[in-house]
């Protein structure tokens, strides 16, 4: 099998940010063939599941706004001009501050950590940018109110073995950071963000995959957060890369593709076919033709989601912020591929293409009742983000969705932006659940006592709220008696991952329990998909005496 020279810049775009080109020495390709380009190979047939039924909503429902399950990453300013078009609604540039404009479509926050090195020697320390202090981060915090800030990218993937090219490993290979450290980095800045603004939401960074060794890896950083702070990694949304790449050669040594993830037994790697076709499809491998193989796709999604719930996260969003197809499609003099796959097909724009809306299709309609999120009609994955809108140089241009000269949509653009504008926009609030039982005790001064009342309201359609609505906490079920109201301001983004919590004192009640319902949109302002699910109730208990203990940590 012939080896290749390819960048892999989409693996990590930290780099592409600041401009690097990062080139690897040993990436495979399968054999390559004298011939011309020859016709895609079919994708393996993908194994029913549950799905969810496209359909039409209510004739009075408008098209309010871009679609949130859609996104892409912009990597400069110009580009951002063609997110309309295209329908995204949301964005990311893997680095902590937004483009200018366009604020009806989301950004979320990227930071970048690695672990500290001295050469090729791992510190038990890291850097994180932009730096844990009011002065960095603080500010970009305070610029982005409520945001969900996604920590680190990629830190599976580093130098193992180092580059030939690199011998004292001062380059990195993304966030190129062992578990147990990135488990305190995430911490760290879990903390920091928390501790200013209590409305924003954390993610995990992406790893490159979902493989056997990169559930270890999340493995080994949950068990790294319980032994250093005695708890559970706190994690409002999960968020995983989806690219199917080999981890390992066919010898099981790291391929400098996807990489052995740092710290991982590297016996638990995906293998490459050795340009052996008669090996995809084999427990372990993953052949280049796999690349864009439909049930290995949903395999890995499904992988994930099993994960989330064995560790008790079923309950919690899940997103992918990179995913698309990084072989590049590049002729050589002679009119073969620079890359092709085992069965001799190129990887065409054709062929990523097929992909996209191969893939859109199943992440839009994919449901299991047993592992997806109930909040979300069942969906296995709330989100995900195409790779990207135009990579100049690099693996992954051949997925790009915009011309280099960004006059005019691409193949897979034109296909992007078709999908997005067949869907139906729709709006739908929902509560989360209530707390069993919310305590108060007796004001000896008035002889009665207050309950702080606490709800908090999502929006589980594909498009934000564009007006304001009302939530309202009512002492009747017949809702004749409010308790208190709060207005929320438009915007709420839908798709689960954006959520308001409000909060009304309910003074005046005896000793005993007390109940109370609470109404999303009590004002009706909104159009929704379903009215039914906008009311929920709890239960409010005053006690004569209360006695508040400290709470003490080790």
């Amino acid at each position: 099998m012939n080896r290749v020279r390819l960048a892999l810049v989409a693996l990590g775009v930290s780099l592409i940010v600041s401009a690097a080109v990062l080139t690897t020495p040993s990436l495979a390709s399968a054999p390559r063939s004298p011939s011309k380009p020859s016709a895609e190979a079919a994708p393996a047939a993908l194994q029913p599941r549950a799905y969810l039924p496209i359909c039409s909503v209510a004739s009075h429902i408008t098209p309010v706004g871009p679609n949130c399950r859609y996104g892409v990453s912009a990597l400069s300013q110009p580009q951002m001009d063609w997110l309309p078009d295209l329908g995204a609604g949301w964005y990311l540039n893997f680095a902590p501050n937004s483009y200018n404009g366009l604020s009806t479509v989301r950004f979320i926050p990227t930071l970048t950590v690695h672990q500290d090195k001295n050469g090729c020697q791992y510190l038990n320390t890291y850097s994180i940018y932009p730096a844990l202090n009011d002065n960095q981060l603080g500010s970009v915090i305070a610029a982005h109110p409520g945001a969900l800030w996604v920590v680190g990218n990629e830190p599976d993937r580093g130098p193992n073995p180092p580059d030939p090219a690199d011998p004292q490993c001062t380059q990195g290979r993304q966030g190129d950071t062992y578990p147990d450290v990135y488990a305190q980095a995430y911490h760290d800045a879990y903390v920091f963000i928390k501790q200013r603004d209590p409305t924003a939401q954390i993610a995990n960074a992406g790893l490159v995959e979902i493989t056997p060794g990169r559930l270890q890896y999340l493995d080994l950083v949950e068990q790294a957060y319980r032994r250093y702070y005695d708890t559970a990694m706190p994690v409002d949304v999960w968020n995983m890369h989806l690219y199917i790449l080999p981890e390992a050669n066919p010898l099981g040594q790291p391929n400098a593709i996807a990489q052995v993830a740092v710290g991982t037994d590297a016996s638990l790697a995906m293998r490459e076919s050795g340009g052996d076709k008669n090996q995809c499809g084999q427990p372990g491998i993953y052949c280049f033709a796999d690349h864009d193989n439909m049930t290995a796709f949903a395999d890995q999604i499904v992988k994930m989601r099993t994960w989330m719930k064995a560790h008790g996260e079923q309950n919690k969003p899940f997103i992918i912020t990179e995913y698309s197809q990084l072989y590049p499609y590049e002729i050589d003099p002679g009119g073969t591929c620079f890359v092709q796959d085992e069965n001799g097909q190129c990887f065409t724009q054709s062929r990523v293409t097929t992909f996209l809306n191969k893939s859109f299709s199943y992440l839009n309609t994919d449901s299991d009742p047993g592992i997806g999120l109930p909040m979300d009609h069942n969906r296995l994955v709330q989100q995900w983000l195409w790779f990207s809108l135009n990579l100049r140089v690099g693996a992954g241009t051949v997925s790009n969705l915009l011309t280099d000269d960004l006059s005019a949509l691409t193949q897979p653009g034109r296909a992007y932006r078709d999908v997005v504008a067949a869907q139906i926009p729709s709006v739908n609030l929902f509560l989360d659940p209530l707390p069993a039982t919310v305590a108060g005790s007796i004001w000896p001064v008035t002889g009665t006592g207050t309950a702080r009342l606490v709800a908090t309201v999502r929006n589980n359609g594909n498009t934000a709220t564009t007006v304001p609505f009302t939530v309202t906490f009512y002492a009747d079920q017949a809702r004749l008696w409010p308790i208190g109201s709060v207005q929320i301001p438009a915007r709420l983004d839908g798709c689960t991952t954006s959520k308001v919590t409000v909060r009304v004192d309910w003074t005046g009640l005896t000793v005993g329990k007390h109940s109370y319902w609470v109404y999303a949109d009590s004002g009706q302002s909104i159009a929704e998909t379903d009215e039914t699910d906008n009311i929920t109730s709890g239960t409010a208990e005053i006690f004569a005496h209360r006695i508040v203990l400290p709470v003490l940590r080790k």
